[in-house]
């Protein structure tokens, strides 16, 4: 299997730049500036979506009953007060409810990455530090697509790193008042099959 990388462009952009950069792009490409860097990510895989998609599942069926004020959304632009040239596309990411027609959202309270084949570990720690600095996030989570193993950053624990890495391990969100149990996260890929 060939594993895409993504496209990263040499020039350095503010986020003005980027956004009337992105404006002009083809439908179907998906952007994101990583401090001032401009990278195409290649199509996630299913095992990617079927996790994003999961999780958010999860998320909307309690937040219909419990917290009808949250959404968990997919595949959303982030903007993080103070992080110039930062505007990333988180796989999930909760939010007030009310949908509007923006395509960044300023106010988020959890943050979920999957991890793609392309993603660096500088990347993924940039996304994370500027995730954390968000005043109204609570957690970071980065979820690994190949093996069961989901990062819990909470902002309740000082932002300090627990890992999940069993099935029957679950995700606590107290904050949201869920817990998840990471087989229903990684339901119908190919890491709960084996």
């Amino acid at each position: 299997m060939t594993v895409m990388q993504p496209t990263i462009l040499a020039q350095r952009f503010t986020v003005e730049e980027f956004l009337a950069f992105y404006a002009g792009r083809p439908d179907g490409e998906r952007w994101q500036l990583i401090d001032g860097v401009a990278m195409m990510m290649p199509p996630p895989t299913k095992a990617h979506q079927r996790i994003g998609s999961n999780l958010a599942f999860e998320l909307n069926t309690h937040f219909k009953v419990h917290r009808p004020d949250l959404y968990a959304y997919q595949e959303v632009g982030l903007i993080v007060p103070d992080a110039e040239r930062f505007r990333p596309e988180a796989d999930v990411a909760v939010e007030e409810s009310a949908a509007d027609y923006e395509s960044y959202s300023d106010k988020f309270f959890l943050v979920a990455e999957v991890l793609s084949d392309s993603n660096t570990d500088r990347d993924v720690e940039i996304k994370r530090r500027r995730y954390m600095q968000h005043p109204d996030n609570f957690y970071v989570l980065i979820i690994d697509q190949k093996s069961v193993m989901v990062e819990v950053w909470a902002r309740r624990d000082g932002w300090q790193q627990i890992i999940l890495s069993a099935m029957d391990d679950v995700l606590e969100l107290p904050e949201f008042g869920i817990s998840i149990p990471l087989r229903t996260t990684y339901a119908g890929t190919p890491v709960a099959a084996g």
